[in-house]
């Protein structure tokens, strides 16, 4: 494997990792160091699947997960007024901006048909949520009924105001981000009545020319935005940085909520749209985020952690302290190389930040001890020797340490969309000695599993029906599954365009045919042409257990890519099998590549955005015509 393949897995297991801790609640890497791997990931490889990820897969509960019509995207950071300037006169110099507060609590939309609340979501991993409507409805802040009998949906943040925070049990929650998402997802609503939505964005309902049009109409239905107003360069405005100042000095904290920045975006939507998107996250808006609250303390320890690639992580471990309201004991130290740039070893008095008000970061070593921390010689989980592998150290024990398995195993499952095969399970099963491929997973009975600690003969039948149902799987789904490093279902779907779409067809190219491949370059074909050679047989083997490859569907729609988005008479679902049974494609989101777009209203500017990529609009009706046809 090449320096850059290797830096390429590194990465996009950081980034994963990461990702997934913040948004499960157990940060441990600064925003800085999150933003300068996604920087550096883009330079080597623009198209890796992690770069357009956002939030984190829902954990395994009893809430329904449902799927999002638009993706619940994410925001790019800037955090100085150098960056931010610079962000304006690259993008919109001469434009108005509405300047908004970036609330610090969860993401959530909310759906009205005919003025009826429906429906309210989590953002989940921004493709699938969890159903909480029921909480939702005992929020502050939200209206059961719009007027007008409105239809719309809308993006919010469910927020705790610290004044609601005081009136929980002490010592429950250590700050109000951390209360709003344990309290918003209990099953028996306790305290949601402390809890308040407001509203920032119309994603589906009437269109607008401006941003200000669009928070005047939410403001016009009796729902809550955060504070805003227009902002810009020209002669007469206060600056966007003259604002962030203001906020970061004092106004930030004289506020009965907590934020964590403040939002820019061009006003002018037809202009932020004909901007696009980059992995999900829009060109036109930006997210210009405070600078991180410090506290010095004393380094006490260091536990290393292997993760799903097999990389060992260094964290350290420190006297408690207390930054904006949260006790943090703890933060990652990324690399031994990190380690050796600040020079830090156990005893050192180090200075912590919580940068980006949530991930604890260790900023500098203010007083060392003259040593710095060793690397490591053997996998914490395993035992097995460790090597190093650029700037990292990795358990040179793939196929047996108990870390790396069970993280291939969940990558296995969450691809496959099988929620109720959450890590906990995994690990018994692991542990047990019952499981270790993927394989594994089929061979199981209802009685390895109900023998399990708390898994009864009902969950256990339940768990396994689940998985069984997903044996007939396409070969970008199979391939996206198996945890090869830097390929996901979008690369293997890359290969499928090609003409390359059987695992036969695959394992018979060579390696320039592989490297020939539109948006794929030569690291990742080397990559996967490793696997090929030495590591496919596992496609034999699932097939051995009952899961199979389906053969390309070819139709009418081979070749063509669908989108759907707004309300629609039938089912969503059952408009994208139509799509999928005359071999077409469904995406997500607008994208170049996309052949329709089908929505209720084909005047809205998501829809000339579309025009503009060539995409042709279509309403419902239009669409079953076209399949039909």
């Amino acid at each position: 494997m090449t320096e850059n393949q290797t830096r390429v897995e590194e990465l996009t297991s950081l980034i994963s990792e990461a990702s997934k801790d913040y948004h499960n609640g157990q940060s441990k890497v600064s925003d800085e160091v999150y933003d300068a791997w996604v920087d550096e990931l883009s330079e080597i490889d623009s198209l890796n699947q992690v770069l357009a990820q956002v939030g984190a897969i829902p954990t395994v509960s009893e809430w329904k997960k449902v799927s999002h019509d638009q993706p619940m995207g994410s925001l790019n950071k800037v955090n100085s007024t150098e960056e931010v300037l610079d962000w304006i006169q690259s993008y919109a110099p001469d434009e108005d901006l509405l300047l908004s507060e970036k609330l610090d609590g969860i993401s959530i939309s909310v759906r009205w048909f005919n003025g009826k609340l429906t429906q309210a979501s989590t953002r989940g991993d921004g493709k699938i949520g969890e159903d909480i409507t029921q909480n939702v409805l005992r929020m502050q802040g939200i209206l059961k009924t719009l007027p007008n009998k409105t239809s719309c949906c809308l993006r919010g943040e469910i927020l705790l105001r610290k004044s609601d925070f005081s009136r929980l049990p002490s010592g429950e929650y250590s700050n109000t981000r951390n209360a709003t998402s344990g309290i918003s997802k209990r099953y028996d609503g306790t305290h949601c009545d402390f809890l308040t939505v407001k509203f920032y964005r119309v994603l589906s309902g009437p269109s607008f020319s401006t941003k200000k049009e669009e928070f005047n109409f939410i403001e016009s239905l009796g729902l809550q935005t955060p504070w805003w107003t227009i902002s810009g360069l020209k002669v007469g405005m206060k600056t966007p940085q003259d604002i962030w100042l203001h906020y970061q000095q004092s106004k930030r904290d004289s506020l009965d909520y907590d934020i964590d920045g403040l939002v820019l975006e061009i006003n002018d939507l037809n202009k932020q749209f004909s901007l696009g998107e980059t992995n999900l996250r829009p060109v036109g808006a930006v997210a210009f985020k405070f600078a991180p609250a410090t506290k010095e303390t004393i380094a006490t320890g260091v536990v290393e952690q292997t993760g799903s690639t097999g990389v060992i992580t260094p964290v350290a471990r420190f006297n408690q302290v207390n930054i904006l309201g949260t006790n943090v004991d703890s933060a990652s130290l990324y690399n031994w190389g990190y380690i050796q740039s600040l020079g830090f070893d156990i005893g050192a008095k180090i200075l912590v930040a919580r940068a980006g008000d949530v991930i604890p970061r260790i900023l500098t070593v203010l007083s060392g001890t003259g040593t710095t921390y060793p690397t490591p010689t053997k996998c914490p989980s395993c035992g097995a020797p460790a090597a190093k592998k650029g700037e990292f150290y990795v358990c040179t024990n793939r196929d047996s340490c108990p870390a790396q398995v069970i993280g291939r195993l969940s990558q296995w499952v969450t691809s496959l969309g099988v929620l109720e095969w959450g890590e906990v399970l995994l690990e018994k099963l692991v542990n047990s000695g019952l499981v270790k491929t993927i394989p594994d997973l089929y061979r199981l009975t209802a009685g390895q599993v109900s023998g399990l600690d708390r898994m009864g003969e009902t969950s256990a039948v339940k768990v396994l029906r689940l998985l069984h149902e997903k044996t007939s799987l396409t070969l970008d789904l199979l391939l996206g599954s198996l945890s090869i490093p830097g390929i996901a279902s979008s690369t293997v779907k890359l290969f499928m365009d090609s003409g390359l779409d059987s695992i036969e067809a695959l394992r018979s190219a060579s390696l320039s045919r592989l490297e020939k491949v539109t948006g794929i370059g030569p690291i990742r074909a080397g990559t996967i042409f490793e696997w090929l050679r030495d590591s496919s047989s596992i496609v034999e083997e699932l097939a051995s257990v009952g899961v199979v490859v389906q053969a390309p569907i070819r139709g009418a729609f081979s070749g063509k890519y669908f989108c759907f988005t707004g309300t629609t008479k039938i089912k969503r679902e059952d408009l994208e099998n139509m799509v999928r049974a005359q071999g077409g494609e469904v995406e997500k989101r607008v994208t170049k590549k996309l052949t329709y777009l089908v929505l209720a209203d084909t005047t809205t500017t998501k829809a000339a955005t579309a025009r503009k990529y060539g995409t042709k609009c279509l309403s419902e009706d239009e669409f079953l015509a076209l399949v039909s046809g």
